[in-house]
């Protein structure tokens, strides 16, 4: 049996940030299972000797994570397997180093990593939760715009039908900024970003920045006087529910909000979002990265207790 050139990687991680990546490169024969033993007995050794390398990008630990939730952690890689001449899919083991010590929690496949395989490892979570990545996901296909109606819609179509048309909004403006958070992160005026650019808010002859302002009120304080309203920077929105057809408002500082078409509007901002990570193969790894910190009726973790 020839001998093989395998690859012990590493990640230094800093500060919750990567700093360097590393390479220490073997040659042996035998079987695969040996040469992965080989590695992982070598890590304490190999780490202090590996040749280091600067990320192409700055890569967060939680990008990383990203990463390896989808499978694809090997792909920061790729600059080093070419310079080394290494083959399409090369033998190695990858161990994060913090704080000058290896971290190894759980030895898993370069897959997809899911919840299901971390059982049993230092990195696992009591009780049993559905994992979106798992549910959603089949073959190449994400099936995105069910999931969030499963965690978004579904809970605003039961109070829109049940004639809860407030908590129905409040829940809507919730959507927006969840799905706004996914979309920029935590930065400034994500809600308005997203609606001006998935949104085609002409129909409602209204603005973001007065939807905003709707927002502010209805989820802080439950009403429709929020404090740039009340300066009177932006007129108030009126919700409205039914026939497009209504009095006739006796205050300039108001106007009408229909709810229906309000949310016809996001569901098609929605779809147009949904297709942007057609157009963008790395947009999804900050989706995974901001959605596995999000909660949802529909991935509670059930936890068995002893009697």
């Amino acid at each position: 049996m020839s001998k093989e050139q395998i690859y012990n990687l590493f990640v230094f991680l800093e500060e919750n940030a990567i700093k360097n990546l590393g390479i220490c490169v073997h040659e042996m024969d035998g079987s695969d299972d040996e040469k992965v033993a080989f590695l992982q007995a070598s890590v304490n050794v190999d780490f202090a000797s590996a040749k280091r390398y600067t990320p192409g990008k700055p890569l967060s630990a939680k990008e990383y994570e990203a990463r390896m939730r989808l499978g694809r952690h090997l792909e920061i890689f790729e600059d080093i397997f070419r310079e080394h001449s290494a083959s399409n899919r090369p033998l190695c083991v990858v161990t994060t180093i913090e704080g000058g010590t290896p971290q190894i929690r759980a030895a898993l496949e370069h897959g997809p990593t899911t919840p299901s395989m971390l059982k049993g490892t230092l990195l696992g979570k009591p009780g049993i939760m559905i994992d979106y990545l798992e549910k959603y996901v089949e073959g190449d296909s994400f099936d995105l715009p069910r999931l969030i109606n499963d965690d978004y819609f579904k809970a605003i179509k039961l109070l829109y039908n049940g004639g809860l048309y407030v908590s129905a909004a409040k829940l809507l403006m919730s959507a927006i900024d969840s799905i706004a958070f996914v979309e920029f992160g935590d930065t400034q005026e994500i809600f308005i970003r997203w609606l001006d650019r998935y949104a085609d808010l002409v129909p409602l002859e209204v603005t973001s920045r007065e939807l905003w302002e709707f927002r502010n009120g209805i989820l802080h304080m439950t009403n429709l006087h929020s404090r740039d309203v009340q300066k009177g920077q932006v007129k108030s929105l009126i919700l409205s529910v039914g026939s497009s057809e209504h009095p006739p408002l006796d205050n300039p500082s108001w106007k009408i909000l229909r709810f229906k078409p309000l949310l016809e509007v996001v569901a098609e901002a929605i779809s147009k979002w949904v297709g942007s990570y057609n157009e963008d193969r790395d947009k999804i790894l900050d989706f995974v990265a901001r959605y596995d910190i999000t909660v949802s009726d529909s991935r509670l973790t059930v936890i068995a207790l002893d009697k």
